[in-house]
């Protein structure tokens, strides 16, 4: 997948947000997923400026980039989480904390201006309504966060924990005679309580500090407060280190001092425990509680000066202890499973499998090389073998063509019905396996009424469907551009005759001409690589005019098939059919062929649960050991690795919207009409009214907004104009209409020499009239009316 991972960018800080972040980034890098940090400035005083930053957030769109759709949105810091995406997920690593538990505790900013409970009101308030648009569970980077998302807002979440940024190259050392306290500089994290305790302890221990501080002012402090305790002799200021510094003095510390006060994760904890060294806290840090106990994996003191001694004066007395507690801290580390594998599998919902290196490649080809080319084919062959032919009277293609009279033409001379064309009876012949395949997904429905969607003359499935379920009413779809009709009538008494309608349509861009839950089932045999524009408005058709419950019954080509992986392996395209057609036009080739989890996402954005997804090999079984053998070391499902894809699914709810990373734009909204309602000769108004045709709401505004474009062509015909995009007034819903109004007798001495050409536009995305489903309006126009019309978009 394409992710982003958003965040706030406060100018000049950098900690531990940061560094998550980057570690996200890099490991959906790591497991094969197309990842970037996208970063929004954040400035929050005063209110004002608090008010923007929200804004600002909110008004930016993240759906996609240079044409290409994001497919999902990872939230980590408010008010970056804003944003607008139609697939977010959130992990909280903070909230506007100045809103939430710094209010009540007597600390937050907005505490001391006029509007600060407004403003905190309307943090919380974008908060919840920004939460409730995801579909997935929310996830907060520790037990704290997630505690305080219940407290205030009511919401659940889950604690989703990571490693810290530096967790391979950390090892463990001797126990020295330090404390090592790193991490930013500021008063949250009570370095002045630190120097505090450490008058009180013995005088031989040092305090070892790193890290920078937001104000060097408060820098200045601390040293004076070093100073002025007595205690500047025995306190390191290291600042900012490289991380192999930071290694050795976590490796040979005697203890990790941290003390903040109500801290949401904290990398410091995570960092000494797989040092193994015991951690120095308090009662009151927050996040390092959810992994520190006392007397187990550190120590844990009230937060006054007096406390804390006793505790580094206890660990520096006893070096066992120490030792102790940082080897139970470093194994319950290890039972925790924090793991970026487990990050990325829980925020993407797919199994993370890291992109290969030199080692893992050798192994996979000594995997590969150790399984037997036999046994490899007969793996494959079995998992992707088609179903039990189910039971009927014909053992072939050319019985049933011999069973039926198909041919429409009365016979002369009492000779028979014609046969059908040779060619034709050929390609129906090496089908045979897929109808047999396809029947017995039917026959395990059992539908009462079936529209066939793409058959053509002659009948052939039809004739078998008929022998398998004989009471079920069969109707059909075709490209016509006629209706047809038949009665198709056997050539044996054994076998019964059946009727067929085939309406025309073309199932892109055209409403099916039935109505709602006509039928029972929805076949779809090997049309869906043929679609060029538009497979979701098929599917959102097809669950249309299905009953509740109702069945579609997709096959089609698998592109990620065996044999596709051999031909990519070969360097050879991998479609099953990559032929130009010229005599079938634009639907005589395959537009696109898919994997079957393509198709299967698909169709639960119609409005489908699968009821069966497999794949099976029906036009040839010869299987490459050398490809199969590869499959079996990578642990593939080899039942999806067929050459046809068979999916069942069975309609449970409405259409919503096909998967991300499939669509530039949103189809489910392109279809609409434009009609000229009022032309008044005497005053030049001209009012054109669009219609919302689709299944959607046209937003008026905001990602994928619907709109007007207004183009405009010289007497010679040349495009002079284009690109003017004229904003819907209001949103519109399905079936519902707004008006344009603009004026064409500007200049009234001016005769029109143009041409003002209007269409429906999404956009970001472009005219809908590309779909098939909208029109445009052509409508005489001069060029200073249409400039005049330009400036109303401005």
């Amino acid at each position: 997948m394409r992710v982003g991972v958003v965040r706030t960018q406060v100018p000049f800080v950098t900690g531990g947000a940061e560094r998550h972040s980057a570690g996200l980034v890099s490991a959906l890098r790591q497991y094969g997923h197309e990842a970037c940090e996208i970063t929004l400035p954040f400035k929050w005083y005063p209110v004002e400026t608090l008010t923007d930053s929200i804004l600002s957030a909110k008004l930016t769109d993240l759906s996609e980039a240079e044409g290409v759709p994001i497919d999902m949105m990872i939230g980590l810091k408010f008010p970056a989480y804003l944003a607008r995406h139609p697939n977010p997920v959130f992990w909280l690593i903070h909230q506007h904390r100045q809103a939430y538990d710094m209010w009540d505790a007597g600390t937050s900013d907005l505490l001391d201006v006029p509007d600060g409970m407004m403003a905190r009101d309307m943090v919380r308030a974008e908060d919840r309504a920004t939460f409730a648009r995801s579909k997935r569970p929310i996830y907060a980077n520790s037990q704290n966060v997630a505690g305080r998302l219940k407290k205030y807002l009511g919401l659940q979440s889950t604690p989703l924990y990571h490693p810290p940024p530096i967790a391979d190259r950390l090892t463990q050392g001797d126990f020295g005679d330090y404390l090592f306290a790193p991490g930013r500089l500021n008063p949250s994290k009570r370095v002045d309580l630190m120097l505090r305790a450490l008058v009180k302890a013995p005088s031989s221990l040092r305090l070892v500090i790193a890290g920078v501080p937001e104000n060097p002012a408060y820098l200045d402090e601390l040293r004076g407060l070093a100073t002025a305790l007595g205690v500047s002799g025995r306190v390191d200021w290291l600042g900012s280190i490289d991380n192999d510094t930071m290694v050795r003095y976590y490796a040979q510390a005697r203890a990790i001092v941290f003390t903040p006060q109500d801290e949401d994760l904290g990398y410091i904890t995570l960092e000494a425990m797989l040092s193994g060294k015991p951690v120095i806290t308090t009662t009151d840090a927050g996040g390092p509680l959810e992994f520190i106990s006392d007397q187990r994996e550190g120590l844990i003191t009230s937060p006054d000066a007096e406390a804390l001694s006793q505790a580094f004066s206890a660990l520096y007395a006893d070096k066992s202890l120490a030792e102790t507690l940082g080897q139970a801290g470093l194994k319950r580390y290890q039972d925790m499973n924090i793991s970026w594998e487990h990050v990325v599998e829980t925020l993407t919902g797919e199994t993370a499998k890291p992109a290969p290196g030199p080692a893992q490649i050798e192994a996979l080809e000594a995997k590969a090389a150790a399984t037997p080319a036999e046994e490899a084919v007969a793996r494959v062959q079995a998992a992707v073998a088609p179903p039990p032919a189910p039971h009927l009277p014909f053992n072939s293609i050319t019985d049933v063509l011999s069973a039926y009279a198909f041919d429409t033409m009365p016979a002369k001379d009492g000779a028979g019905p014609a046969p059908v064309e040779p060619g034709l009876a050929q390609y129906l012949g090496t089908h045979w396996t897929r109808y047999l395949t396809t029947l017995h997904h039917v026959i395990d429905c059992a539908p009462q009424s079936i529209l066939d969607v793409g058959v053509f003359p002659p009948l052939a499935f039809e004739a078998m469907v008929a022998n398998a379920l004989p009471e079920a009413k069969m109707s059909g779809i075709w490209e016509g551009p006629n209706p047809y009709a038949q009665s198709v009538k056997s050539l044996n008494p054994a076998y019964p005759d059946f009727d067929i309608e085939l309406r025309p349509a073309n199932i892109e861009r055209d409403v099916m001409p039935y109505e709602d839950a006509e039928f029972d089932m929805v076949l779809g045999m090997e049309i869906f690589e043929h679609l060029a524009l538009d497979p979701h408005f098929f599917l959102s058709q097809a669950a249309r005019v299905l009953r509740p419950g109702g069945h579609i019954i997709l096959t089609t080509p698998n592109v990620g098939s065996h044999r596709g992986v051999q031909k990519m392996l070969d360097g050879r395209s991998p479609y099953s059919f990559g032929l130009f057609v010229p005599t079938g036009g634009v639907y005589g080739r395959h537009n696109r062929e898919y994997t079957p989890r393509e198709v299967e996402a698909l169709a639960h954005g119609a409005g489908f649960e699968t009821h069966y997804l497999g794949t099976a090999d029906v036009y040839e079984d010869y299987v490459d050991p050398a490809t199969a053998a590869l499959m079996i070391a990578r642990d593939d499902d080899l039942s999806l690795r067929g050459e046809t894809i068979v999916f069942v699914g069975r309609k449970v709810g409405a259409p919503t919207s096909p998967p991300a990373g499939l669509y530039h734009g949103d189809p489910a909204r392109l279809s609409g009409k434009l009609r000229l309602s009022k032309d008044e000769a005497a005053t030049g108004l001209t009012q054109i009214t669009a219609q919302n045709t689709s299944s959607a709401w046209w937003p008026a505004s905001g990602a994928h907004a619907t709109a007007l474009l207004a183009e405009w062509i010289n007497e010679k015909g040349y495009l002079v104009h284009t690109n003017v995009i004229l904003p819907l007034s209001e949103a519109v819903p399905p079936g519902g209409e707004t008006t344009f109004n603009l004026r064409r007798n500007h200049a009234e001495t001016e005769t029109p020499t143009g041409m003002l050409r209007l269409q429906l536009f999404q956009t970001g995305v472009g005219a809908f009239t590309g779909t098939g489903r909208a029109n445009m309006q052509l409508l005489p126009c001069s060029e200073t009316d249409f400039l005049a019309l330009a400036k109303q978009a401005l």
